[in-house]
């Protein structure tokens, strides 16, 4: 495991634990030279005890980096005190208690089987050298059971506890994260959901009247010379278009920066999509000078407003795509009510001379149709018809699975 380099206050916090045994040492030094207490039996003086806990001082500088091997240094040393001390010594309990704490706390592999041999060794020589020292079978057992539990239950159960707060904060950390990228994941889903949406109004409006602004000038250029009359109208459409579609695009921006007011500050009412507006569609068509037939039920059945909007795209759509796929071909608007559904069709006959471009059948305005298609759960089909036309037909459910109202 790797080490996080040391800082000032860390370097501090690591030698509190050697300061504090090197402090037992002198402390005992201190007692022996008072003769407050009587001195332990022992082959050894109270200086060489104190020297062996200063070296379990020094050892601890080391217990970050090598755990393990402290704390068989400082064990060894404690063991070599109990040993000459008739098991009555605990001067040496203060560091075997932290080098214990350390090899726990680092959660590395093997640590419980250390520690294990570490406190078997330790009763062991304790209880040995009681027993030496003639002290009570009863005494030798609670005084060996309190040491273990001592050194090595409590600061084990300090370093669990230290290691399971560690957890708890990372594991809280993680899913903090885990929350913020799925709020980021969803704010960024939900602009693109507000851009594609935004890209297919703009579309939408702008592909519609564009084409039908390029439809009439076409022929109001070939009429110029010709009938002077009806070029003005036609020009003046073109002109009434426009403006059409400015006021639209400049509505559709107001949407999105909560503006409900024109330049001049006026109340601005936007024309919402729907199946009532269809008539003015064809009107603007014929307007146009196009052939736009439209079938359409007295009677039909009331849409959500989503659903409402996506049938009148769609016939816009269509509409703009025969003006500049198949400029002079014949349409037919069909729309029509049946058991559980509804249907829509735009349909166009083969032009009369080949289209400047090639009809695109994966253009974003039929994506667009799609995409508004799924959001109601309705069935878009495109397609040529047989005699060399196009035909659009959408069918929105009222209540029932699309798949089975199939014609």
């Amino acid at each position: 495991m790797s080490v996080a380099p040391a800082t000032p206050a860390s370097r501090m916090r690591a030698a509190v634990a050697p300061v504090l045994t090197a402090a037992v040492a002198l402390g005992y030094v201190g007692i022996d030279l008072t003769g407050v207490d009587e001195p332990v039996l022992s082959p050894l003086p109270p200086l060489a005890h104190a020297a062996l806990v200063v070296l379990q001082a020094a050892a601890l500088l080391w217990r970050e980096r090598a755990p393990r091997t402290v704390l068989g240094v400082v064990v060894a040393l404690d063991l070599l005190i109990l040993a000459t001390s008739g098991g009555q010594l605990g001067i040496g309990s203060l560091a075997v208690l932290i080098a214990v704490y350390a090899v726990w706390r680092r959660d590395s592999p093997g640590a419980a089987a250390t520690l294990a041999g570490a406190a078997v060794a330790t009763i062991v020589v304790s209880a040995t050298a009681m027993a030496v020292a003639g002290l009570p079978v009863l005494l030798i057992a609670v005084a060996a059971t309190a040491r273990v539990l001592l050194l090595y239950a409590l600061p084990v159960g300090a370093a669990e506890y230290v290691r399971n707060r560690a957890r708890l904060t990372v594991a809280e950390r993680e899913r903090a994260a885990l929350v913020e990228r799925g709020r980021r994941e969803e704010t960024e889903r939900a602009l693109r959901a507000e851009r594609t949406a935004l890209a297919r109004e703009l579309h939408d409006i702008a592909g519609h009247h564009l084409s039908g602004i390029i439809v009439t000038a076409q022929a109001a250029s070939a009429l110029a010379a010709t009938d002077p009359a009806r070029t003005r109208d036609l020009l003046g459409t073109v002109q009434e278009e426009a403006r059409t579609a400015l006021a639209d695009l400049r509505r559709t921006v107001g949407l999105l920066r909560d503006e409900g007011t024109d330049a001049d500050g006026s109340h601005a009412p936007v024309a919402t999509p729907s199946l009532a507006r269809v008539p003015d569609l064809v009107a603007q068509a014929r307007t146009a000078g196009r052939r736009v037939q439209l079938e359409m039920d007295d009677t039909l059945p009331p849409l959500s407003p989503l659903a409402d909007a996506t049938v009148y795209r769609m016939v816009q759509e269509s509409l703009a795509n025969v003006a500049h796929h198949a400029p002079g071909a014949a349409s037919v608007v069909r729309i029509e009510s049946a058991t559980r559904m509804l249907r829509a069709a735009v349909s166009n006959d083969r032009p009369p001379a080949p289209a400047p471009a090639p009809r695109r059948t994966d253009g974003y305005g039929l994506a667009g149709m799609r995409e508004r298609a799924d959001l109601i759960g309705a069935r878009l089909t495109t397609g040529p018809t047989p005699d060399g036309g196009w035909r659009n037909e959408l069918v929105v459910p009222l209540g029932g699975d699309v798949e089975e109202e199939r014609a």
